[in-house]
């Protein structure tokens, strides 16, 4: 089975990454910039850049990824400063259900400068830490791997993982404040994590 390996590091970090990916057999490698936002980032915005991440993508083997997050997570322990977590390319929704699965992948896609209020929002509601990343696309050639949806210029993309538990009353509160369910407002969804490095705990 194939799976989705993401990984949120510090700015100036995702080309070694994406070379040890390379050489651990991992295709459709990408990078992009985005920022760290933490409850006292979303107090403070003037903090934000401080916090620069990239996030790297990558498809492996389900073994292949096995491997690469045990050698992973001693580099992850003892920096304290990336997350990692993979998500399964196929799967049924009830398949949730047999993978007790602890922890989500919740993404929320808005209009730019919209990305901060879901974070406030989700962080409200138990969330910790997000990433968020600003979408450039210009033409409607330019769509996500995910759901084949466009996403055009300014745009905010919100990655969080949050505890299985807590998902349903996040997505519910971003849904209803944020007015997703208006025509072009935005898009809300989740994705199973298998497992995850690196996460500090929700409470």
């Amino acid at each position: 089975m194939k799976e989705l390996l993401r990984v949120i590091l510090p700015r100036g970090k995702g080309s070694d990454f994406m070379n040890l990916l390379d050489k651990n057999g991992a295709s459709a490698i990408t990078c992009f910039y985005g920022y760290g936002l933490s409850k006292g980032h979303i107090e403070n915005m003037l903090h934000v850049d401080k916090i620069k991440k990239e996030i790297v993508m990558a498809i492996l083997d389900e073994e292949d990824a096995r491997d690469l997050l045990r050698e992973l997570n001693k580099e992850i322990k003892k920096t304290n400063t990336a997350i990692a977590f993979t998500s399964p390319l196929e799967y049924r929704i009830e398949d949730e259900v047999k993978m007790n699965l602890e922890y989500v992948a919740l993404y929320v896609i808005v209009d730019r400068h919209e990305g901060q209020k879901a974070v406030q929002i989700a962080q409200e509601n138990g969330a910790r830490g997000a990433s968020l990343v600003h979408g450039r696309g210009s033409a409607k050639e330019v769509k996500s791997i995910l759901f084949n949806m466009n996403i055009e210029e300014e745009k905010d993309l919100v990655i969080m993982l949050v505890k299985t538990e807590l998902a349903d009353q996040i997505k519910n509160e971003i849904y209803e404040q944020m007015q997703l369910k208006d025509e072009n407002k935005g898009i809300i969804y989740t994705l199973p994590v298998i497992e995850v490095r690196g996460l500090i705990e929700q409470q």
